[in-house]
């Protein structure tokens, strides 16, 4: 078949095809999404919705969720899951808070700030070497894995503090991490902004980019190429829990405390933004930054509807069948290009 230019028509210029691109790229279809979104409960709730500060709000409240999101975007663009990372999130919180306490609590300096970094990372990596070796070398498929490490995680949680919320964070982690602003803009927002930008540019720049979108196309041809695929997976795993751990940690920045209860339906919300952004479920593509707009579809909907005072319970069912939805067009998407060829 014949692929020649029909005659008379002009060719393409690179700044046209980069264009095109651009345009049709899936994070941009998703910004579009977006702001349609945005547009609608703008044009309901002129006063409340469209104001400086609530966007703000917004923006910090779902911080946590971009941090889980760039993680769980390297493990899906590998064809893999991880539904623990809410969890790790929280029990990462636990173990960070109880440290903080031992290193003076409330009235703890930068010291114990450190060590309360270290620790809610340090848990959110063991979690994370966990999950990657019964994946990879226990061959235990991964949300069995996961489903297991996120029960562990919320059950030890609520072990160590008797399901009692623990509060001694330093005053000086709140005043600066949580609450402190640079060149105006929220701290916890430039930290999700450092987390996604970086996640980019590995997933789309680097060779170990290029490893992960290999695994998730076809990982048995990627490791006849001589890719070490067990090692790739488990430096997978190892990003997503260090995100979770961070989110942690800026969780009690943000809050003062642990939250236990706050966080449940993270792994969802985070999950929905994902592949909202435009990461196949089925792995080989992947786009942070789509993950970053996508994560706030779900933030701007439920924020709408707090405005329109619906009940929360709507909002789980609502974000429920966002998800089937978005879940059967990619499926739908990927038969097309199967049967194409």
């Amino acid at each position: 078949m014949s692929l020649s230019r029909p005659s008379g028509a002009a060719p393409s210029s690179p700044l046209k095809l980069a264009a095109r691109r651009l345009l049709t790229s899936q994070a941009t279809l998703t910004a579009g999404t977006l702001l349609v979104v945005m547009a609608i409960f703008a044009a309901l709730f002129p006063g409340k919705f469209a104001t400086l500060y609530n966007l703000q709000t917004l923006l910090v409240d779902y911080s946590g969720i971009v941090l889980l999101g760039v993680g769980l975007t390297f493990i899906m663009t590998s064809a893999r899951f991880d539904l623990s990372v809410g969890a790790v999130l929280v029990f990462s919180c636990v173990l960070g808070t109880k440290a903080m306490t031992l290193a003076g609590g409330s009235d703890g300096g930068w010291g114990a700030v450190l060590l309360g970094l270290a620790v809610c990372l340090g848990t959110g990596l063991l979690a994370g070497l966990l999950n990657g070796f019964l994946i990879v070398k226990a061959r235990v498929p991964s949300i069995i894995v996961t489903l297991g490490t996120l029960s562990i995680a919320q059950g030890a949680a609520y072990v160590i503090t008797g399901g009692v919320d623990l509060y001694a964070v330093p005053k000086v982690m709140l005043d600066t991490l949580g609450q402190g602003r640079i060149l105006g803009l929220p701290v916890p927002i430039l930290v999700a902004a450092a987390a996604v930008l970086i996640g980019a540019f590995v997933l789309s720049q680097t060779r170990f980019g290029q490893y992960t979108c290999a695994i998730g196309s076809n990982a048995e041809a990627a490791r006849r190429a001589g890719i070490n695929v067990d090692r790739v997976a488990i430096s997978l795993y190892l990003i997503s829990g260090a995100g979770a751990g961070l989110a942690g940690f800026m969780s009690l920045a943000r809050y003062g405390s642990t939250t236990l209860a706050a966080h449940q339906n993270d792994n969802l919300t985070a999950l929905l933004g994902v592949v909202l952004g435009g990461t196949s479920l089925f792995g080989g593509t992947g786009t942070v930054i789509g993950t970053a707009i996508g994560v706030f579809i779900p933030g701007v909907l439920s924020n709408g509807l707090v405005m329109m005072q619906v009940l929360p319970y709507w909002q789980y069912i609502i974000v429920g069948i966002v998800l089937i939805a978005v879940v059967y067009i990619d499926l739908v998407k990927r038969r097309g290009r199967t049967e194409g060829g």
